[in-house]
This record gives C-alpha cells, structure tokens and sequence, in this order.
C-alpha cells in the first residue's frame, strides 16, 4: 500500500459517510509500519463502528505491541485503544486474555510511574461482555488497587459504576466508609453516585461522613446519591441548608441544575424558596439561568423577574 500518512489518514476521514468501508479501510491499516498516527486514527474509527472482520487484525496488532510492551508501547496508550475498539468483538474464549489486560501495569521511564490505568479500565469493560459474574470479582480488585491513577481515578471509577450497575453495592459502600485510608475523590463521587440502592438506615451516617467536604466531586456524588436514591429524596434539611450557606460555587451549580433537571416538585420548591432570599450576584445569576428551563407559570415568571432585578441592581451598583 502506498501514500504517505496524511493521504491515508485523509482517504480514512472521507469514507466517514460509509461506515462499512470506512471500518474495512480502517483494519487495513493496523500496521506499525504505517506510523503511530495512521494506526490511532484507524483504531478511533473502529471504536466507533464494530466491525468482526477486524477483530484478527486488533488481536495481531496488540499482540505486536505487548511482545516489547516497554519499547512499543510504554504506556500502553495504543494497547488501551485497542482493547476499546476490541470491546464489542470479544467472545467467551477470549476471557484469559482479558483478565490478563486487566492485570497490566506498565512503568515506563523517565519517571517509572505506572502508566496503564486505561488499559485495565478498557479490559475490565470488554470482560464485562463475556463473563460479568468473573467481571465483579475484578472490578472489586480494581477498586482500591494501589496503582489507581490519582488523577482521573481509574480503573477504579470505571470498576465503581460497573458494580453499581450490577448492583454489587458491599464494595462501594466499603470503599466510602473505610476509616483511616487514602481515598481517592474520584471514585468516593462514583461510589456515592452509585449507592441508589444502599439500605435507608445507612444513608444518614454516609450524609454525615462527607457533607462538609470541601471537595466538589465527592459533593456530586453525595447528591446524586440522596437526589436518585430508590427512596429519595433523602437529606433535604441539608441539602436545604447548602443551597443557602455554601460558596462553593462550581458544586452549588450542579445542585441547583440536577434539581431543575429532575422536575420534583418538591425540590423545585426548595430551590424557589432559597431563591427568595439568596442575594449573592454569582448565585442569583445560576439560580435565574436554571429557572428559565423550567416550564413557564405565573408563579415562576415572578421568581424570574425578581431574579432578574436583583442582578440589575448588582450591576448597576458596580
């Protein structure tokens, strides 16, 4: 095959409104020797569009990459998107495999950090397809594995929602309560999100183990967790208090817009009701941009215009 790696990486973009031949192009060029980018471009394709014939070739392509895993691969960027778009095409025989992906840790230099998060949250995924029972068991592994990545938190995050969706909720409630450990906030927010069905009796203590973190994404997943509960909503003296008190002003945002988003009339009105009283420019100006998604009615419209007021006094004071 012959062109250079824009004329096929621009020959790849402009079967985009021919998927098939798109996908068909694209394992073509699952080739080293056509340069990291070509190879890339084509896997991104195949994430997007199953394709079974690929499959031989991703299996090819990743084995290449693991026989010098530390020079081909370092960081196992390529092998994790490989796994991605292997995900939809993987069988039952291919469990060994999996479970081995999902035991990679790759430490490449200069740093020897390790480096393949990705890679065991993609295998994790793909093992999930062909064994969920056998996934669990992993996921619970990845979820306060040492080698977590402290900045995206993964795999464990991705093993959180995988457990919440399967209900395996003894874990996740494990990972948030454990006294004395370094939890990583990520996944405390997708543990919490995930506990929709934890026991009533036990929200009250996990309400009270992280309602004054000053931590935005463990507070998304606090509320997430009392919004959506089976039961809920639970903790609306607290959540009442928060809309009131905090300055927290990212968090507040995503309260005040999942309460809109939920159309619970109740919530509705706790958030009117915190509207009345709430002077704070930045906080008026959240509370008016939500209230306008809600549908129009004489008692909104009013909020709405003493909203708006108040933010041009605010304005004209400046």
């Amino acid at each position: 095959m012959t062109g250079s790696q824009p004329t096929r990486i621009q020959q790849l973009r402009s079967l985009a409104k021919q998927p098939d031949e798109q996908a068909a192009y694209a394992v073509t060029l699952l080739n080293a020797k056509f340069g990291q980018e070509v190879v890339l471009a084509a896997l991104q394709t195949l994430q997007k569009h199953a394709f079974p014939p690929a499959r031989p070739a991703l299996f090819d392509l990743y084995g290449y990459y693991t026989a010098h895993g530390e020079t081909r691969d370092p960081s196992a960027f390529t092998r994790s998107a490989i796994m991605r778009a292997l995900r939809p095409l993987v069988q039952p025989a291919d469990v060994d495999f999996l479970v081995q992906a999902t035991a990679t840790y790759v430490f490449p230099p200069p740093r020897f950090e390790e480096e393949g998060a990705q890679l065991r949250s993609a295998a994790l995924l793909a093992l999930n397809e062909v064994d969920d029972h056998l996934a669990r068991y992993h996921a619970v592994r990845l979820l306060a594995n040492e080698h977590t990545d402290v900045m995206s938190g993964e795999p464990a995050v991705t093993a959180a929602r995988l457990l919440g969706a399967q209900e395996e909720i003894l874990p996740l409630y494990f990972y948030v309560m454990q006294d004395g450990a370094q939890v990583i906030p990520e996944v405390v927010s997708e543990c919490l999100s995930q506990l929709v069905t934890l026991p009533d009796a036990l929200i009250p203590g996990v309400q009270e183990r992280f309602a004054a973190s000053k931590a935005n994404l463990i507070l998304v997943g606090l509320f997430d967790l009392l919004l959506n509960h089976r039961t809920g909503p639970h903790g609306i003296e607290f959540l009442r208090t928060f809309l009131r008190e905090t300055q927290q002003l990212d968090v507040y945002q995503y309260l005040v817009s999942t309460i809109v988003a939920s159309g619970r009339a109740a919530l509705v009105t706790e958030l009117v009701d915190a509207a009345h009283f709430e002077q704070r420019r930045e906080k008026v100006a959240i509370l008016y941009e939500a209230f306008t998604l809600l549908p129009p009615n004489p008692e909104m419209n009013k909020v709405l215009e003493q909203l708006q007021s108040r933010l041009s006094q605010k304005k004209s004071k400046k």
